[in-house]
């Protein structure tokens, strides 16, 4: 066997035992999605669901800019020296806090403007917004410190805290207020993600830096962490506004559906997720290694997620029915709508993986750009084919989207490869 052969085995076993590890992790969150999105969308009904999707996806996407990529710049720095957690953590930790609490207090006004005939009451917008844009990237924090130290799959469990204690509040809501359910699921939501970075916080191997040691970042750090607060806002924007574009343009029934078939569709991709983010130290550390390297990886990244989400594809195609089924006669037509978001499934297994490339080999504003036009064609396409086509004319702007992100996406990474070769 020559070197190279042995290089390429060296690469792929840890990372293929790492995204077999954190394929577990992500089953069961995927059977946790699934079952949520099961109880909840049959306590909330299309409608309520529909505006609490559209809502609850631009908390999720501004959350990612509240947390200003400073998650990212914490694994990188860890994945080199778990020291660093001692320079960036002091300055990480306020930026996040108000970051989170000036974009809390946006996006409850962007809500009121957005969808003013939705129901959608500050007593649901504040929890809702709490839980995703000022809680959920102190969990990344967390997070991201233990995935740093090459423990992937405790970092992915440590996110399934939330999920987990969201479904047991949607179950406990539809037993005991199923009349009037929608403000006490937003408070148990909020409540969810606060146990959930509690428990993270005390379980960090090393406590954080004192509230005294706390400081503001220097303008060279925030440089620093911007590349990455782009990427993450650019990465979630594509998957998440389309929900609220939905509840946005389309009657809010439809949107219910499409949301639903939107949330299915989007599950099955956890495994490339798993593999995508076991495979991010690796691409840290090996960013300088030489494009030789690099290729082996590539290649087998691409495969298994062009193979991947060709099956799944085809699979959730013919299971789409029965999915129709699980969500109850409200949804009727759910199941078409998921049958042609099967389309989307590999183009955006590629984008994701081409992403996560782009940004350890220390491009993050080519993934940003990629990604951007790829928002830009979901609201241009989006807006023009639901007033036209409704909720079909969604699904084909997100195929749209994801498709030509993945392609872009693609081109970028071999031109990466061939500049370094």
């Amino acid at each position: 066997m020559s070197g190279a052969q042995q290089g390429a085995i060296g690469m792929k076993g840890p990372i293929a035992r790492a995204t077999l590890l954190t394929s577990c992790v992500f089953g069961l969150r995927l059977i946790l999605q699934a079952a949520t999105l099961l109880v909840v969308t049959r306590l909330l009904g299309p409608s309520a669901y529909g505006a609490f999707s559209g809502v609850a996806a631009l908390a999720l996407f501004m959350g990612a800019l509240a947390a200003f990529g400073l998650p990212l710049v914490l694994m990188r720095a860890v994945s080199h020296d778990p020291g660093a957690r001692e320079a960036i953590l002091p300055f990480a930790l306020p930026t996040i806090l108000l970051s989170g609490i000036l974009l809390t207090a946006i996006f409850i006004a962007s809500c009121l403007l957005l969808f003013p005939g939705t129901g959608i009451s500050i007593a649901v917008l504040l929890p809702i917004g709490t839980a995703e844009i000022l809680l959920q990237p102190l969990l990344l924090t967390c997070a991201a410190e233990w995935h740093g130290r090459g423990r992937v799959v405790f970092a992915q469990s440590l996110q399934l805290f939330p999920l987990s204690l969201r479904l047991a509040a949607a179950a406990l809501v539809m037993q005991w207020m199923p009349q009037a359910p929608l403000v006490p699921f937003a408070i148990g939501y909020s409540l969810a993600s606060l146990v959930a970075v509690a428990l993270a916080i005390t379980w960090l191997p090393v406590r954080w830096p004192a509230p005294s040691r706390w400081r503001l970042p220097l303008p060279r750090e925030l440089r620093q962490a911007f590349g990455y607060a782009a990427t993450e806002l650019t990465r979630n924007g594509p998957t998440e506004l389309d929900k609220t574009l939905a509840a946005r343009c389309l009657p809010i029934h439809e949107a219910g559906l499409y949301a639903a078939g939107s949330r299915m569709m989007g599950a099955v991709v956890l495994p490339v997720m798993a593999m995508a983010v076991s495979a991010l130290p690796r691409l840290f550390r090996d960013s300088h290694a030489g494009a030789a390297l690099n290729a082996r990886l590539v290649r087998w990244m691409t495969s298994f997620a062009l193979g991947y989400g060709v099956l799944l594809g085809v699979l959730l195609w013919f299971l789409a029915p029965w999915g129709e089924r699980l969500l109850g006669p409200a949804y009727v037509g759910a199941g078409a709508l998921l049958q042609l978001l099967c389309i989307v499934i590999p183009g955006l297994s590629l984008r994701l993986v081409f992403g996560n490339i782009l940004m350890a080999v220390g491009h993050p504003w080519m993934r940003v750009a990629l990604e951007a036009a790829g928002i830009l064609a979901l609201l241009l396409v989006g807006g023009i084919l639901s007033a036209s086509h409704g909720v079909t004319g969604m699904a084909i702007a997100l195929a749209c989207s994801e498709w030509g992100m993945a392609l872009l996406g693609g081109w970028l990474v071999m031109r990466h490869r061939a500049q370094v070769a």
